[in-house]
């Protein structure tokens, strides 16, 4: 077992959504080794996408790559989104894209390419489902290439048990699930219980806390809020134990506040895991 903990770049999207001229990259590069030196974490772990980058030049990757070296950083690299659409003019270009993508994933060094989705109308579902399990066997497929393994992540509608049947249904090796801690919640599934069920399949996490306030989930330092998080903790660290490597990015998503309150916020998150992990001996 080798757990790393990291910093998931979207935790800074307050920030991010303001920037003019500076690369995405360059900002979140910054942020993440401010925490390491603050936290005395390292190595340490940073959660991007391809999106984030200027350019997948082999000659910029090189240097991008050279740079993570250098700051004992540890890259797990988003690859896109999936369109589970009817419609293949919108669920063409966005698989083909990831599949692309995996390559750049792979030039940086991340054993993982994460995936997401997003949801086109009049698909109930069993369509849906039915999609994603297509979809994700074409990515994995692409993935055996670079050894790779392709993971997605729970957020506002498949369930614990539909992640099951999904990755029973593709049916390869190298599928699996990033799970975010929180985002159980949203779909009023217990945390716990979820981490347990999905530990066979977990290859990543995104440790965040969500406080629940009049319907919402909201983002609040890890320990702080609805979450079980020792108990999850325990839970996911079963599931580091069957991996080689094993990054918890911790994640915030504020919905208000200026660039030094998500700055904080990302700390006491940091410092509440290396607290955590140091007690693991």
């Amino acid at each position: 077992m080798s757990i790393t903990l990291g910093v998931l770049s979207d935790s800074y999207r307050r920030q991010l959504r303001r920037l003019q001229d500076q690369p995405v990259i360059d900002v979140v590069v910054e942020k993440v080794a401010a925490v390491a030196r603050a936290t005395d974490i390292g190595p340490i772990g940073i959660d991007f996408g391809v999106g984030a980058l200027p350019s997948t030049d082999k000659t910029y990757l090189a240097e991008l790559k050279t740079k993570f070296a250098d700051l004992n950083m540890v890259p797990t690299v988003i690859i896109g989104t999936l369109g589970l659409h009817a419609d293949q003019d919108f669920a063409g270009p966005p698989i083909e894209a990831s599949i692309r993508n995996l390559e750049v994933a792979n030039y940086l060094g991340s054993p993982l390419g994460l995936f997401y989705f997003n949801y086109g109308g009049r698909v109930k579902r069993e369509g849906r489902i039915r999609i994603a399990v297509e979809q994700i066997g074409r990515l994995a497929e692409a993935a055996r290439q670079f050894d790779m393994t392709v993971t997605t992540e729970n957020y506002d509608f498949f369930t614990s048990d539909d992640f099951l049947r999904i990755f029973d249904q593709v049916g390869a090796d190298n599928v699996g699930l990033h799970n975010d801690t929180g985002n159980w919640l949203i779909l009023d599934e217990d945390p716990l219980t979820a981490t347990r069920k999905m530990v066979d399949w977990t290859h990543h996490a995104h440790v965040r806390d969500y406080r629940i306030v009049d319907g919402v989930c909201s983002s609040v330092p890890i320990g702080m809020g609805d979450v079980d998080f020792p108990s999850v903790l325990a839970e996911l660290k079963k599931a580091a134990d069957r991996r080689d490597r094993f990054v918890m990015a911790m994640e915030m998503d504020m919905d208000v506040g200026d660039a030094a309150a998500e700055d904080e916020a990302v700390l006491e998150c940091a410092r509440y895991m290396k607290k955590w992990l140091d007690a693991q001996g």
